[in-house]
Formats: C-alpha cells, sequence, structure tokens
C-alpha cells in the first residue's frame, strides 16, 4: 500500500510547485477531517482515503483538461505500480466513467465507477474544494459549469455527477448525522 509519504513524494515529484498542487494537499487535508469524523460510525481504509485524495489530480502534470487529467494520472500511477489509486485517478473524473467512456478517453476496456466507500468518497471530497478552500456542492458546480461551458459531453456527464454526489452526500448525512460541507469548513 502506498503511504501518504510517499504520495506526497510522487506529488511533489510531478507537480514541481505546480500551483494545482494546493488543491490535492487541501482534499487531503479535508479526507483527514472526514476520516477523523466517520472513523467510529464506517469501516474504511483512512490511510488510502488520505493517499488517494493527494494523488487524485496527479495528471495535471500533463493537461488540465476536465476529463484527461484523470487518464493521465491513471497511466502514471499505474507504470509507478500504484493500481489502486491509479483507478482512483480515472474514477474520481465526473464520478466514474463507464467500459465505453473509458475506451472513448484513451483508459482500458472496463468500467471506471467508484464503488467502495473510500472511491466514492474521494470525488466527493474533491467537489467540496474550490482550488484550495472548502465550498458547497452546489457553487463547485456551478463554478464547473461555468469554466466549462464550452464542453457540451462534459457539462452533460458534470450533470450526472452533482446528482451522485449528492446523493452521496446526503446518504452520509442520513446515515451518520454528518454533512460533509460543515465538517470541512471548521
Amino acid at each position: 500500500m502506498l503511504s501518504y509519504e510517499n504520495a506526497l513524494e510522487i506529488l511533489n515529484h510531478y507537480g514541481n510547485g505546480a500551483p494545482w498542487i494546493q488543491h490535492c494537499l487541501a482534499v487531503a487535508d479535508s479526507a483527514t477531517i472526514i476520516s477523523a469524523a466517520l472513523k467510529e460510525k464506517v469501516d474504511f481504509d483512512c490511510n488510502f482515503l488520505r493517499s488517494a485524495t493527494l494523488l487524485h489530480d496527479i495528471g495535471r502534470y500533463v493537461t488540465h483538461d476536465p476529463i484527461q487529467h484523470g487518464v493521465e494520472g491513471y497511466k502514471l500511477l499505474t507504470n509507478l505500480g500504484h493500481h489502486h489509486e491509479a483507478f482512483v485517478c480515472a474514477s474520481h473524473i465526473l464520478y466514474g466513467l463507464n467500459r465505453r467512456e473509458a475506451v472513448l478517453h484513451g483508459l482500458p476496456e472496463k468500467d471506471f465507477i467508484p464503488t467502495t466507500f473510500e472511491e466514492r468518497l474521494i470525488p466527493l471530497i474533491d467537489f467540496l474544494i474550490e482550488f484550495d478552500q472548502p465550498t458547497t456542492l452546489n457553487k463547485r458546480f456551478s463554478s464547473l459549469r461555468k469554466r466549462n461551458s464550452e464542453n457540451d459531453y462534459f457539462l452533460t456527464k458534470l450533470a450526472e455527477a452533482e446528482l451522485k454526489a449528492t446523493s452521496f452526500q446526503q446518504e452520509i448525512n442520513e446515515k451518520f448525522g454528518i454533512l460533509l460541507e460543515d465538517i470541512i469548513k471548521q
């Protein structure tokens, strides 16, 4: 398993001081806060969550394309032998790509859909951080729509991702009495 320290080394090596690293650090910090709030309520791998959130956007070292950065992160981490974290890079994009979409974007022919609690939590936490600051899902999705207003495919998938993120946040709130938007603002 990839330790947080090793993940941080990879991030710093490939990020080379780029501003997007601040987003990755903020998402990982929020994952730590959320882990502390949830650890007594649900069984999940906090260490994996922290390491994977740190590397979820590692593909930005190649591109800032809203989909392709996940593909590039998948390729890099697969080549480095970190297969579960690589899967997260691809599956965090718009809350997952099905087999057909994966192939369309240059990924192997399989579903890249987050299914475990940790895999589902990573894109949600990502959507709750605008650059390096906590935000709400409403504000984040509004910002993403504005930034990608010319990309019809992305906007269609973004609407689907918004439903998944909102639904999962509501599920967490109902099951555990925790609203993640409030937890990370503290």
